[in-house]
């Protein structure tokens, strides 16, 4: 633990897709910075922010991002925020408040609100939750998620399932790895469609496709609006190889 005295937090991209619980999480991290704590586990550094109000967030610096072959050096931070941004596009899954901001001597990051959780993950309420776990897997395609673990998956006090984790994602290059095999073929309903045909339109307008282009390249996002027009026309989830598309550790 480490004292942060006069230590400035400061949001550096304003949504312009902002919902309430947005707007709310804005609201509570203008708070001063009482102590940062560091996260051992994980690839990349991160970081928990404790405020003077009593709220805790998870930052994810840039700088602590480790270099990667395929994604582009200091894009993981971006990538957490265009994910949350393309949630509230779709209304779905649940991703915990997220933006970007710059906080004195550690520089540039993504935030998020921290969500207080049951100590289970995936393979612990898959079962009972197949057609909220299926919008979590067509999320993924749309987004091509690179790294959807079990422990990505997180139940909170009231039951509510979040999704987190989203730095590897919208990559123009197919490379999607799940947990979710066992939901994969599963049938999907006409509603949860019209739902991605009316994401789609917003994510073509013009202002958005411009807002997405500071977080992902422009290539990234026809790549993302292309999967989007697949999806549409097949009715369907792609074919996946649970030997090349399974993320490694399950959990």
């Amino acid at each position: 633990m480490e004292d942060k005295d006069n230590l400035n937090l400061k949001i550096v991209v304003n949504s312009t897709l902002a919902n309430s619980e947005y707007l709310e999480f804005e609201n509570l991290i203008q708070s001063n910075i009482n102590n940062i704590y560091s996260i051992p586990k994980g690839s990349n550094n991160n970081l928990l922010i404790e405020f003077r109000n009593s709220n805790y967030a998870i930052f994810k610096p840039k700088l602590g991002e480790k270099p990667l072959s395929d994604f582009p050096i200091g894009s993981l931070y971006k990538r957490e925020f265009a994910s949350y941004l393309f949630s509230i596009l779709l209304g779905w899954p649940n991703i915990p408040p997220t933006t970007i901001v710059e906080i004195d001597k550690i520089g540039l990051g993504s935030l998020q609100k921290i969500i207080s959780h049951k100590h289970v993950n995936y393979f612990d309420i898959s079962k009972d939750n197949q057609e909220e776990f299926l919008r979590f897997a067509v999320f993924d395609y749309l987004t091509n998620n690179a790294d959807r673990k079990a422990g990505h998956c997180i139940l909170d006090e009231s039951n509510k399932i979040w999704s987190i984790d989203h730095g590897v994602t919208f990559h123009q290059t197919f490379k999607l790895r799940t947990i979710m095999f066992d939901i994969w073929e599963n049938n999907i309903s006409e509603k949860l469609i019209n739902e991605v045909k009316i994401a789609k339109v917003k994510l073509s307008q013009q202002k958005n496709k411009k807002f997405f282009s500071k977080l992902i390249s422009e290539i990234e996002i026809n790549a993302t609006i292309s999967r989007m027009n697949e999806f549409l026309t097949s009715k369907s989830l792609p074919i996946i190889n649970q030997y090349e598309n399974i993320p490694w550790p399950l959990i």
